[in-house]
């Protein structure tokens, strides 16, 4: 049964949906008024829908698998049409669970978009990580093309779906944006990456979308220099690539890090990403959470 496991998640956001102001953008980069939604936390109380089924295949030894994202929906919200956010989690292809990015989604979710978290393929080694990453590539496509499907029953708008990770998460999601060589689809799926900690398969090429990345200068499981050197590879190939440094930090990147990075990076999605797609900058006036 899809969606048997439904629960809600409840948090004081010190707003509550009102009245909507439109207000007109035509630039990006801008400092959005407080309350912007799609930048700001505007909805008080997240519904989540958990072990939705999106792909049945097989796994490394030919066991079949099903496997399920769960989704996050903002509560009382009336849009037509919401970008989402597809977050992957991290564990070197070897472990991790998609209920590690629910905070991620979460914050997705409270801005006004979708949020996803999705499983895939793991191996029992680190040693075969490659063509884990490939199997877990190819879940992520699918999980995209699902949502592409049942863009109507969630109101999604099926092109402007975001690809996020941590790790293991984030190789996936820039090989989304990038695509490993040999390995369809033709184009990329995705309207844009946030990428924490991770890095591509593939040479940048030109015409990919907008991609934020986060990465520690200590880091040494995925390089700091590799990851710099993807995100300029990209902009000298005339991509936007915007990159963020934490200053001694390793791979690990702490709670307010992380914060931090939520913010910065639905700041981007706006402005790199949705206002070019013909969004605008609508405000919810601040009000007692309910």
């Amino acid at each position: 049964m899809r969606g048997s496991t439904r629960f809600k998640v409840a948090r004081r956001a010190g707003v509550a949906i009102a009245g909507v102001v439109l207000l007109a953008a035509t630039a990006s980069g801008c400092d959005w008024p407080p309350n912007t939604r799609y930048v700001d936390p505007v909805f008080a109380n997240v519904d989540v829908t958990t072990n939705i089924p999106y792909r049945t295949t097989t796994t490394s030894t030919g066991a079949p698998i099903t496997l399920y994202l769960d989704i996050y929906q903002p509560r009382g919200d009336t849009a037509a049409k919401r970008p989402a956010v597809m977050w992957e989690f991290g564990g070197y292809w070897v472990s991790g669970n998609k209920s590690n990015m629910a905070t991620f989604a979460t914050e997705s979710a409270r801005r006004g978009y979708v949020g996803v978290s999705i499983q895939y393929r793991l191996r029992g080694s680190t040693s075969e990580w490659y063509p884990a990453a490939l199997d877990a590539y190819d879940d992520a496509v699918a999980a995209v093309q699902w949502l592409k499907d049942h863009a109507a029953e969630y109101r999604i708008d099926p092109n402007a779906i975001i690809a996020g990770g941590y790790s293991a998460g984030a190789v996936n999601s820039m090989n989304l944006v990038f695509m490993p060589p040999d390995r369809g689809p033709a184009e990329t799926p995705v309207a844009g990456g946030i990428i924490l900690a991770g890095l591509t398969f593939t040479a940048p090429r030109s015409g990919r979308p907008p991609v934020i990345m986060f990465g520690g200068t200590n880091d040494t499981t995925v390089t700091y220099a590799t990851q710099v050197d993807n995100c300029n590879a990209s902009k000298a190939a005339g991509n936007v690539c915007e990159f963020v440094s934490y200053p001694n930090t390793g791979h690990i990147l702490s709670s307010a890090q992380r914060a931090d990075a939520v913010v910065k990076a639905h700041h981007f999605i706006f402005d790199n990403v949705l206002l070019k797609k013909g969004y605008v900058a609508e405000q919810i006036p601040a009000a007692a959470a309910a």
